[in-house]
């Protein structure tokens, strides 16, 4: 058994709109529309310094890369290495964790510049993200500074937890479908009592150390380790929510702080969830309307034709045999993890699901077992349900599935369903959200993202505002899930933003 570490936070509250005038950017430019924002000038936050003492690194480049399913970049290497972490400073339990990161260098990287520092938390192993960043865009940050991924506690170069027999993950992937009876809340329920157990049994006497505020703590681990003041921090998804809350436990130990697609701090579980299944309801509509202009596979009406795969999966009928919990992750998680250029990325969906409705379902059970790699491992099960606050009763879930079922007809009952999931996990608290922040903040959203939805902007906005500090925001309206990943129009503001400290005049908008 391995176990590792990285953490995630977010924060809550209520926030203004975007800024009243925001830069529409192109990737040829940005055009002012009115008057622009003006920032006042304030001396620059600190520095983004050079590890004092540094970790001992191994070259990984084609591993790391192979793992990601992308090429090698001529002139980028990667190096792994690992660092201890205590197992759960914050509650006293005793032991250590080894906690794997990533460091990413292009031949332009300067000898002497301080790192950024990266996760993805549970969304995905952030060691998977690397990679597949810097093969679109990612490579512009190599210029001035080298990128350090560090992978949540329990997945990816933390060492991959293995906690849960193979029977109760695929009861819990197909969320107990094909059992008999007509309560798929109790199903489920049942399954995962037992996974819990099993669970909380392998990481003992960490049960309660694999959450936000300990992720926090594995990243200040690696500050000390290496002897700098303060690290520059990229979250994006719940590694947002990770380093908000670095920034809380440790508010003078940053130096740049960017939020990409963040959740609040505290946000509840029922809140956290219905905020997905929106946002995979957008990115659907979104990838529908793309998918008929373009005249893809999928026909005229590509909506209903998934539509029409989803309901057969949910009478038993799914192609291959597939459950409709597994096909509407596979769907989800393709568009949130896009492959390609967007004409490309719908076209290859759109493909692999035209090809299962004709009776040949090789293509999407690819997609499947892909989603259920990145997303459904039991690292992830069990840093995602330490995570989860203030979780529903089983019957308030029932109410969900009937609800979310009628709201949001493609994803509702799958979403509510996954409730479920976390019911049984020993409950947790928050962690502190900052307060007395000293830097200003970039935060980051997508407008159809079907991994955390696009409201966590707003609220995570009041947050900082509440800690004192300023933010500016660069909102992309495509699909995905992080900007800063899928669009080269948000690279700019990030990079100016890394460079100098300051945050860019005005709201940015990119394009889909």
């Amino acid at each position: 058994m391995c176990l590792s570490t990285v953490v995630s936070v977010g924060v809550v509250g209520c926030a203004p709109g975007l800024a009243a005038n925001p830069r529409y950017a192109t990737d040829s430019g940005a055009h002012p529309q009115g008057e622009p924002q003006t920032t006042s000038v304030k001396p620059g936050p600190p520095g983004i310094a050079a590890p004092k003492n540094d970790l001992s690194w191994r070259d990984c480049t084609s591993r790391v890369f192979n793992d990601a399913g992308v090429q090698a970049l001529p002139g980028v290497s990667l190096d792994c290495a690992s660092y201890d972490a205590d197992l759960d400073s914050l509650n006293g339990a005793t032991g250590t964790l080894s906690i794997g990161v990533v460091r990413a260098k292009s031949v332009g990287t300067p000898a002497d510049a301080g790192p950024l520092v990266m996760t993805t938390g549970s969304d995905m192993p952030t060691s998977v993200q690397l990679p597949i960043w810097l093969s679109r865009n990612g490579t512009d940050v190599l210029k001035s500074h080298p990128i350090v991924s560090v992978d949540r506690r329990g997945m990816g170069m933390s060492g991959d937890l293995d906690c849960r027999d193979l029977f109760d993950r695929q009861e819990m992937l197909d969320q107990a479908q094909f059992e008999s009876g007509d309560d798929p809340v109790a199903n489920l329920g049942a399954i995962v009592q037992t996974a819990t157990t099993s669970c909380t049994d392998t990481i003992a006497p960490g049960d309660s150390a694999y959450d936000n505020a300990h992720a926090a703590e594995d990243i200040e681990r690696l500050r000390s380790t290496w002897d700098v003041p303060t690290l520059a921090l990229l979250g994006i998804g719940n590694g947002a929510q990770v380093a908000l809350a670095y920034a809380g436990s440790h508010p003078n130990k940053v130096s740049r702080l960017i939020l990409d697609s963040p959740l609040p701090l505290g946000i509840a579980a029922e809140a956290a969830a219905e905020q997905k299944v929106k946002g995979q309801q957008a990115a659907l509509d979104a990838f529908a309307a793309q998918c008929s202009a373009a005249n893809c596979p999928l026909g005229a009406d590509p909506k209903g034709a998934i539509d029409a795969m989803l309901k057969a999966a949910r009478d038993g009928r799914g192609p291959g045999g597939a459950s409709v919990a597994t096909l509407a992750d596979a769907i989800t998680t393709a568009l949130g993890f896009p492959k390609g250029d967007r004409a490309s990325s719908t076209n290859g969906l759109a493909s692999a699901l035209a090809a299962a409705r004709s009776g040949d379902a090789n293509q999407l059970n690819n997609l499947i077992t892909q989603a259920d790699t990145l997303r459904q491992s039991d690292g992830q099960f069990v840093n995602s349900c330490s995570d989860a606050l203030n979780r529903p009763t089983p019957d308030r879930v029932r109410e969900l599935v009937v609800e979310w079922g009628k709201l949001y007809p493609q994803f509702g009952t799958v979403g509510a369903l996954n409730l479920v999931k976390c019911l049984n996990w020993p409950s947790g608290a928050p962690p502190q959200e900052p307060k007395d922040l000293k830097i200003p903040v970039l935060l980051l959203g997508v407008q159809s993202d079907p991994i955390v939805g696009n409201e966590g902007v707003a609220a995570v906005a009041a947050t900082i505002i509440n800690a004192g500090a300023q933010n500016r925001r660069v909102m992309w309206q495509g699909i995905g899930h992080g900007a800063s990943v899928y669009t080269p129009c948000a690279l700019p503001p990030v990079l100016a933003y890394l460079d100098s400290g300051n945050l860019p005049g005005t709201d940015t908008y990119c394009p889909a």
